[in-house]
């Protein structure tokens, strides 16, 4: 069947000197690889690759990367017990649907990359561009990095678990070479080989589904001939503080992250009013069964002691337990270095946008050169600094808790932000009422992302049971607030100051 082109209508805010605001449009072909402004006519530069499939790949992809390979220890440690621990999996599933909801309203309402950056824009005018400009900052300098990072990193455990046969004993220095090798070869394929880096993460999707689908299929075969063996008393030695909560979610949350990833790119995804809440809901859905039943399995086969001493390679010590040495401690953590390495690619992708689309509109300094597209269809300077920043948080955090606290550093303004979004989108229903919204989140759904992103941002100042780290347990926190706050005067300087959004990209269009 031959393909249509479909107009479609896109809002964009423009904001005027902090005074008032509008929605300009912009048209585009549905199915095309076109953008076409209604004033110049001109091409956009990004064409659109991304189609249904490829576009749940990249969902799927960013999702499936270090979290459930790595923090299921990490997260039975925090809560204390077995049954809690698959309870905060299933809780982190309902709430991440339930955002991911939220933001298929966000994405279709106002269908431009950047995700946060359009919504924050069009929610809250003013002070002019103030919450996008802190969470563009926050994003490039905080969130993506510390989570590519942690991922990269996780991927060196891997590759050296499968190099040594061993799950801590080798340098933690050797596993950061590695992160730093993962992130420079996933900048180097979206910045010179652009659709085979699409094809690429398409492929490492189908490695991280089928690996998860065979942690299920061990699990249960294993179940049905000796029986569980983490699940004795599963509610012993739960948790009662707050904190622990906190940690854990902390944890569940990177590990479901990524069902936001065609929000930031969806200028490069076909028919996205279509394909955006297909793409976004079935990759969460698909991937929340897979977490919660491969957390089962990790159980099944393995006693609670074992897990909790797996560390960040509990899936490793679980194949080899299945498996025996070779298959075990060998063969499959090389495919799960190669899932791992997957997820830094799409990320890598997502955040290269965000900054991307954060240049074009004037936040950032250097910005025709930090928005520019290279001649192989990249924005090849935006994935160069984000791979940069990446490398400074793999090498910089203090070696032991560093996996955790990249963790909590870079989850702390990832739900200020969601929580401000969906607040935004409730606003937007009364001032922007001519907005055409194909896709409406429920109600219930827009209030648990809500008093999620409260409680997310809220209680990780509320001091643990033991806090015997080496790092304090308000480190993480404290230094991401510290930051917004830091955003908040460069905000001044770049677009008060600066005027860096009227001298913009788009201001000339």
């Amino acid at each position: 069947m031959q393909e249509v082109d479909i107009p479609l209508t896109v809002h964009r805010v423009i904001a005027d000197g902090g005074r008032r605001s509008s929605i300009s449009s912009v048209t585009f072909s549905a199915t095309g690889s076109d953008i076409l402004d209604e004033e110049t006519a001109e091409p956009a530069e990004l064409e659109r690759t991304l189609g249904l499939w490829s576009g749940m790949a990249i969902v799927v992809g960013t999702i499936i990367g270090s979290g459930i390979f790595s923090t299921p220890s990490l997260i039975l440690a925090a809560v204390g017990s077995v049954g809690m621990s698959m309870v905060v999996w299933v809780l982190g599933a309902v709430v991440s649907v339930c955002a991911c909801v939220a933001y298929m309203e966000l994405g279709t309402m106002l269908p431009r990359s950047g995700g946060e950056k359009e919504y924050l824009q069009a929610a809250f005018p003013r002070p002019r561009a103030l919450l996008p400009f802190v969470f563009c900052l926050s994003s490039l300098a905080v969130g993506s990095p510390s989570g590519l990072a942690a991922d990269s990193a996780v991927t060196g455990t891997y590759f050296m678990y499968a190099a040594t046969g061993r799950t801590v004993e080798h340098s933690e220095w050797a596993q950061r070479a590695i992160g730093v090798a993962v992130a420079l070869f996933c900048t180097l394929m979206h910045g010179f080989f652009v659709r085979a880096a699409i094809r690429l993460q398409s492929v490492l999707t189908v490695v991280k589904v089928l690996l998860l689908v065979l942690i299920v299929a061990v699990g249960f075969g294993v179940g049905i001939k000796r029986g569980t063996r983490g699940f004795g008393d599963a509610l012993a030695g739960t948790s009662t503080h707050p904190s622990a909560y906190v940690s854990a979610l902390f944890k569940v949350f990177f590990a479901y992250s990524g069902y936001t990833a065609l929000n930031y790119s969806i200028d490069e995804l076909r028919n996205p009013v279509r394909n955006l809440p297909r793409a976004a809901l079935g990759g969460l859905l698909i991937t929340a069964t897979l977490y919660v039943l491969s957390n089962a399995a990790y159980f099944v086969v393995l006693d609670e002691a074992a897990v909790r001493n797996a560390s960040t390679a509990v899936a490793g010590v679980f194949f080899t337990e299945a498996f025996g040495a070779l298959w075990g401690q060998r063969v499959v953590p090389l495919l799960i270095g190669l899932a791992t390495l997957g997820n830094v690619m799409c990320g890598m992708f997502s955040a290269s946008r965000v900054l991307f689309e954060a240049a074009r509109e004037g936040y950032l300094p250097w910005s025709r050169v930090l928005g520019s597209i290279s001649r192989f269809q990249s924005p090849l300077v935006a994935l160069a600094v984000s791979c940069t920043l990446t490398i400074v948080y793999i090498v910089t955090p203090p070696a032991g808790e560093a996996y955790a606290f990249l963790i909590d550093i870079g989850g702390y303004p990832v739900w200020l932000f969601y929580g401000l979004a969906v607040v935004g989108l409730l606003i937007m229903r009364r001032s922007h009422r001519d907005l055409v919204r194909p896709f409406r989140a429920w109600h219930v759904a827009n209030g648990v992302t809500i008093a999620t992103a409260v409680f997310m941002c809220v209680v990780p100042f509320v001091k643990p049971e033991s806090d015997d780290g080496e790092i304090p347990y308000w480190a993480a926190p404290l230094a991401a607030l510290a930051f917004i706050l830091l955003s908040c005067v460069l905000w001044y300087v770049q677009v008060v100051i600066r005027r860096g959004p009227e001298r913009s990209h788009y201001a000339h269009k």
